[in-house]
């Protein structure tokens, strides 16, 4: 990510509308991330500049991890939670060491994915959820995408099997901003256009797009959105993939254990 895009991450993370939209929705889909068992610990494996970490730490001991030592010094004034310097890819902590875990928008810039869930995988206890969310469909590419690191889009197919291949259970699964897709679409493909010639380190990501005048509005569709995800709907389309997904209960995996002679836990 190009570093000057932490630094207005941290500026607009509490009040821009899509932040604070993707933050309801991620809400709504797994409440037992942010309310958790006493004592119940919880991992932000891919904290950036720690906003999601606030939410996570409000529902009882948490941790943020990022390999970006710009991302943390940001978290770090925020002050929600302990933070470790280290990849997605090789978490420094024991099998089973969390509850809960949430990995907003990490896994499309992280170089070895399949790694990267494995290893969130691992440090999950039994019957912990995992909530992870990412950019949706490669033909919503723009220059946010430079700017921000994108090596990939997902679709919830995709995630799906990503996690159910380092041993999870895939759940709930929906795309967000459905109501704007196609506003942002084509703004997206204007945008590539434009900024098609010059280097990734003059791109920029998508704040300049939506004025604040129109931030109001543009709130009412992702909480309209949240409502609906509420209601239990999944929306089909949208620029963000979201999937629910669990770590089978200590007697399942004993099962496929048993079954199959392996087992992720036992990594």
């Amino acid at each position: 990510m190009n570093s000057r895009e932490y630094e207005i991450m941290f500026r607009r993370e509490d009040s821009y509308w899509w932040y604070r939209g993707m933050r309801a929705i991620a809400r709504t889909l797994s409440p037992g991330t942010f309310a958790r068992p006493a004592g119940a610990r919880a991992l932000d494996a891919g904290c950036g500049t720690g906003r999601n970490l606030v939410d996570l730490a409000a529902g009882g001991p948490a941790v943020g991890v990022d390999l970006s030592l710009r991302a943390l010094g940001f978290a770090r004034r925020r002050g929600a939670a302990p933070l470790v310097c280290a990849s997605v890819e090789a978490l420094p902590f024991r099998a089973s060491t969390f509850r809960a875990a949430l990995s907003r928008d990490v896994l499309y810039m992280v170089p070895d994915d399949a790694r990267a869930a494995r290893e969130i995988a691992r440090v999950l206890g039994p019957g912990g959820e995992l909530l992870v969310s990412s950019p949706a469909f490669e033909s919503l590419r723009g220059a946010h995408d430079a700017a921000v690191g994108t090596l990939r889009r997902y679709r919830t197919g995709e995630l799906e099997i990503l996690l159910r291949r380092a041993g999870l259970v895939a759940g709930r699964s929906t795309y967000a901003n459905f109501f704007l897709a196609l506003p942002i679409y084509f703004l997206r493909r204007w945008s590539r256009a434009r900024t098609a010639d010059r280097p990734r380190e003059e791109a920029s990501s998508d704040f300049s797009l939506a004025p604040s005048s129109f931030e109001g509005i543009l709130s009412f569709f992702l909480s309209f959105e949240s409502a609906l995800v509420e209601r239990g709907v999944r929306l089909p389309f949208g620029v963000t993939a979201f999937v629910l997904a669990s770590k089978p209960a200590q007697r399942a995996a004993a099962g496929a254990v048993g079954a199959a002679g392996t087992s992720v836990a036992g990594k």
